[in-house]
């Protein structure tokens, strides 16, 4: 077999070709340690509301590290996107019960990436195929996106609307002037509202003063023991009184109605009784003149007068202290 001779050209560019493939080996390998390709990937999930700016590839960041990547985006039958994604086996110590999933956008523009919060130390490590809890996130250029836009200015010409309708009931002189008089009477409502705070706080000075307010408290809690003693025998001795006492209140009721219907009568009629009892007095003092009757009134005054003469000194007698045998 015929051996094939390189020269000092060919034999350098063959070192340089197979140094080349070594450095590009080289290269690969570490590129794909620094990528995590050899390392274990662990798989989560999340829920997310909206699947804006997510997609299968999507970077999984915790703490602004590259930590892995969405695995598949699918629509669930309740309009919920279900997000399947997988970090290296090096952040899963850092996933905790208290971690949450975020779709955050890096700068002002660019494509979004989920990030992932560090949980506490405190929580329990999550296990493969845990779910992580998604909260919503809102950055200006969702805000500027065309479903968000429209429903902002939708809501704004609803406000544009609703303020020309203000402005227009204002252009109202009658209603302005109202308006006007609504603010001079707010000062001095301000003022008697500053009066009455500093009489309610006189008052409750003086009612929380020497224990006021603790006595009148005790005396209504007496009285209110009393009562209860009370109530009970009123009851056994009378037990209809609450329906006497309806029957009494409806009378009264009555007579308050009878009496309000006769009030235009009632100064003619008491005239007339005050001139009735003028008249008899003037007849019982003629009658007075008889000798007869005048006689018998004497007699029956004379009798009055010694029973109210008995009747002091029987008061005097109770009144003196019984006397002590020596």
């Amino acid at each position: 077999m015929r051996m094939i001779k390189f020269n000092h050209y060919e034999r350098v560019a063959g070192v340089f070709l197979l140094v080349a493939i070594i450095g590009s080996a080289l290269t690969g390998v570490s590129v794909a340690i620094k990528q995590g390709w050899f390392e274990p990937k662990i798989q989560f999930h999340s829920f997310l509301e909206s699947g804006d700016g997510i997609h299968s590839g999507t970077s999984v960041q915790m703490a602004g590290l590259r930590a892995g990547a969405v695995d598949e985006v699918e629509l669930q039958s309740d309009n919920r996107i279900k997000v399947s994604f997988h970090v290296l086996g090096k952040f899963q110590d850092k996933l905790r019960e208290d971690s949450r999933a975020m779709l955050v956008r890096p700068f002002i523009i660019g494509d979004r990436v989920l990030e992932i919060t560090v949980g506490s130390e405190q929580g329990q490590i999550l296990a493969e195929n845990s779910q992580i809890v998604a909260e919503e996130t809102i950055d200006i250029m969702t805000i500027m996106s065309g479903k968000k836009l429209g429903n902002y200015l939708a809501q704004f010409s609803e406000m544009v609307t609703n303020l020309q309708t203000l402005m227009q009931s204002f252009l109202n002189k009658e209603r302005t002037e109202s308006m006007v008089r609504i603010f001079d009477k707010l000062d001095p409502l301000l003022g008697n509202m500053n009066t009455m705070s500093v009489e309610v706080t006189n008052l409750s000075r003086q009612a929380s003063k020497d224990g006021n307010l603790k006595k009148v408290m005790v005396n209504v809690a007496i009285m209110s023991r009393e009562i209860n003693k009370i109530l009970p025998a009123l009851n056994r001795q009378n037990p209809q009184l609450a329906s006497h006492l309806a029957i009494l209140t409806r009378n009264l009721a009555e007579v308050s109605l009878a009496m309000k219907d006769l009030s235009p009568e009632m100064p003619g009629a008491t005239k007339k009784a005050i001139e009735a009892l003028a008249e008899a007095t003037v007849l019982l003092k003629a009658l007075q003149r008889n000798y007869f009757l005048k006689s018998s009134v004497e007699d029956i005054r004379r009798e009055d007068e010694k029973r109210e003469a008995s009747g002091r000194n029987n008061s005097e007698n109770k009144r003196k202290p019984a006397r002590t045998a020596p």
